[in-house]
């Protein structure tokens, strides 16, 4: 029997083996990350011959609004057809193909877990006897979760709980507010709603499960982070509208912009530090569908940077909503792309706080509160490199749903 032992490379093995899976692919991992996810998607959609996926997972919110799972990533894999199946108190990592290969360890199907953590698994290749026995093993465990009830993830059930997760991240934003004097601080509960089978054998509930933490993962995670503060990524959040004067969310982008000027996004004071060539994210201050105040992201442009020259004077076109007042500067948009829909349809700022916590500012806050509220009485806000990747994905992903307009 061909072994391999896998103590790094888990995400090229796994992909490597899923270019050559015809038929099926299972899958069972308690944490689903965003990127993992949209890469398996990628995969599904390109690929010629119908695969049958079929992931076995939690649902907890505790998990989406920490992050280490990502509700985003499992709506992705709905879309592509993926069967997902929810199970309580859920620790295996199991990866078969084809019933012929199998990867097993340590590792979820996380961009961490397969790229980054100290990980460790086997990986049988073509064993069909080894992968029969794991295949039943998949089988028997799904057919236990389906018996004891309809567990399906759906994307019903997934809208229905993304609006929970984006309130409990804006929660324990509040609760983390520095008290005022002759205030007690507000102690943080971990929120306990699962969704999923219970199956008695899983797990000894008398036991308590405590996190462990690797020492050297920890020490590079500090010189990570040392190094994401001193870097000036040049890309930015750029606002539009404030808190008191939001923009309706049932209007398009370039609707809500015709009598304005298309090309210009203004701002209170001089924006120096944007650059010639770096991007914006368009970001309304509007409410989302569940008519809740948040900054929603529609689209991105390139700009040709702030010049000592852009100041609306008098005789200036589209000089409206008193930009010579309040927003006097601007810079120029070259070339962008803008959602064809909505603007509550797009990405919302509390979407990107609960996907990404302290990787959402190359300056990483420390808590929930200043993550939801670092963009307040700010015109831009940079973000980081993962940042850009995650909401580049996301609008993508939206523009193939709904479409786009070019600037």
């Amino acid at each position: 029997m061909p072994i391999s032992f896998l103590d790094k490379n888990f995400g090229n093995t796994f992909f490597s083996l899923l270019d050559t899976t015809k038929k099926q692919i299972r899958i069972i991992s308690p944490f689903i990350g965003y990127k993992t996810a949209l890469a398996l998607v990628n995969f599904i959609e390109e690929t010629e011959s119908e695969l049958d996926c079929v992931l076995i997972t939690r649902f907890d919110r505790e998990d989406f609004i920490k992050g280490v799972s990502s509700i985003a990533g499992l709506e992705c894999l709905k879309k592509a057809g993926v069967k997902m199946f929810a199970l309580q108190d859920l620790h295996t990592k199991l990866y078969i193909f084809d019933s012929e290969s199998v990867i097993m360890g340590s590792a979820n199907f996380t961009f961490n877990g397969f790229y980054k953590n100290h990980e460790f698994g086997i990986f049988m290749e073509d064993e069909p006897e080894f992968s029969k026995e794991c295949n039943n093993y998949f089988e028997g465990l799904l057919n236990d979760i389906m018996n004891d009830d309809d567990w399906e993830i759906t994307l019903d059930r997934i809208a229905k709980e993304k609006p929970y997760c984006d309130d409990a991240v804006t929660g324990r934003a509040h609760s983390q507010k520095k008290p005022r004097k002759n205030e007690s601080p507000v102690i943080v509960q971990p929120n306990q709603v699962k969704w999923g089978a219970k199956l008695d054998f899983q797990v000894d509930q008398t036991l308590e499960i405590k996190e462990e933490k690797d020492i050297l993962e920890e020490i590079l995670k500090q010189e990570d982070e040392m190094q994401v503060r001193k870097r000036n990524t040049g890309i930015w959040l750029k606002f539009e509208g404030n808190s008191e004067n939001r923009i309706p969310n049932d209007v398009t982008y370039f609707e809500r912009r015709k009598k304005e000027h298309r090309r210009r996004t203004f701002f209170p004071k001089a924006p120096s530090g944007i650059k010639d060539g770096q991007l914006l994210f368009m970001t309304m201050v509007s409410n989302d569908k569940e008519d809740k105040g948040t900054p929603i992201i529609v689209g991105y442009a390139i700009t040709s940077g702030f010049k000592e020259k852009n100041i609306v004077d008098d005789n200036a076109p589209f000089n409206s909503n008193n930009r010579r007042g309040r927003y006097p500067y601007f810079v120029e948009l070259t070339r962008g792309q803008f959602l064809k829909a909505p603007i509550k349809e797009g990405i919302t700022l509390r979407e990107l706080a609960r996907e990404l916590q302290t990787d959402l500012y190359p300056n990483p806050k420390s808590n929930f509160n200043e993550i939801i509220y670092t963009h307040r009485q700010k015109s831009h806000l940079q973000v980081t490199e993962r940042a850009h990747d995650y909401i580049m994905q996301r609008l993508e992903t939206l523009f193939k749903e709904y479409g786009y307009e070019e600037l």
